[in-house]
């Protein structure tokens, strides 16, 4: 059985960019960031929704249809992030997940961009737990470490490299540089890239088709990650953030 498993659903926004839609791994599902945009035909991505309410609907919409396919209901949603560009209105944002969810997610986190794909108000992700055996609490002390301050931590059955940035001239050259540093560090800790399963990618700028083609090139012998890409303030002349999450390797008792 694949230790990671590709997501992909009809009932969502197919994924723009090179990226999986979600990834199942460890009895966790990973999506990838939505904004809050209707579907369109094949090949067609519409603008987002007017306003705010209705943006966050329908990233929670799709959002759960992901999740649904990768075997995991919204009752069983551990994290969510939101990122959002009106950050003055993060509480509005707050209620309205916990409204559609029912519950309070165990991790909440809401963070203040400055560009989102389609000039949307907000993009949003969760991670969800399909395996029944794995409880919430439990879920949640493993999953905390991500996305918060700078390093690599093991958690579970997962390595996690937060806040990772790389040299290099253009977004191009960084991407490939900060990939290429990910999986020296990855292997340190006894894992590899190619069990990566999410992302979040923080642009500062550059061109990001730069980005995109050298993520491509990176993935393309093996299923590529979920992932959230956002337009952020970096500082020291960083073009590129990156927090990654990936498997364990099987040496590692994952």
């Amino acid at each position: 059985m694949d230790r990671r498993t590709r997501v992909e659903t009809e009932k969502a926004p197919a994924s723009i960019g090179y990226r999986s839609n979600a990834v199942v791994a460890a009895g966790f599902v990973f999506t990838a960031g939505h904004v809050g945009a209707p579907m369109g035909a094949p090949g067609e991505h519409p603008p987002p929704a007017a306003t705010l309410e209705e943006q966050v609907d329908l990233c929670l919409r799709h959002t759960e249809q992901l999740s649904l396919a990768g075997g995991a209901p919204r009752d069983r949603v551990v994290e969510v992030s939101a990122f959002l560009l009106p950050f003055e209105r993060q509480q509005e944002v707050r209620t309205r997940v916990v409204a559609f969810l029912g519950a309070e997610p165990r991790l909440f986190n809401i963070r203040q961009v400055r560009r989102i794909a389609l000039d949307a108000m907000l993009e949003l992700d969760w991670i969800a737990v399909a395996d029944q055996q794995i409880s919430l609490d439990w879920a949640a002390d493993i999953l905390s470490p991500f996305g918060h301050g700078k390093g690599l931590v093991h958690s579970g059955p997962f390595v996690m490299i937060n806040g990772l940035t790389a040299p290099g001239d253009s977004l191009g050259e960084q991407t490939m540089n900060l990939f290429a540093e990910a999986d020296r560090q990855f292997r340190e800790a006894g894992t590899a890239l190619s069990n990566v399963i999410k992302l979040n990618v923080y642009i500062g700028g550059g061109q990001y088709p730069d980005f995109n083609e050298a993520t491509e090139a990176v993935f393309s012998s093996f299923e590529p990650p979920a992932r959230s890409v956002l337009g952020r303030a970096l500082s020291g002349g960083s073009l590129l953030q990156i927090d990654l999450i990936a498997l364990a390797g099987e040496e590692s008792g994952s």
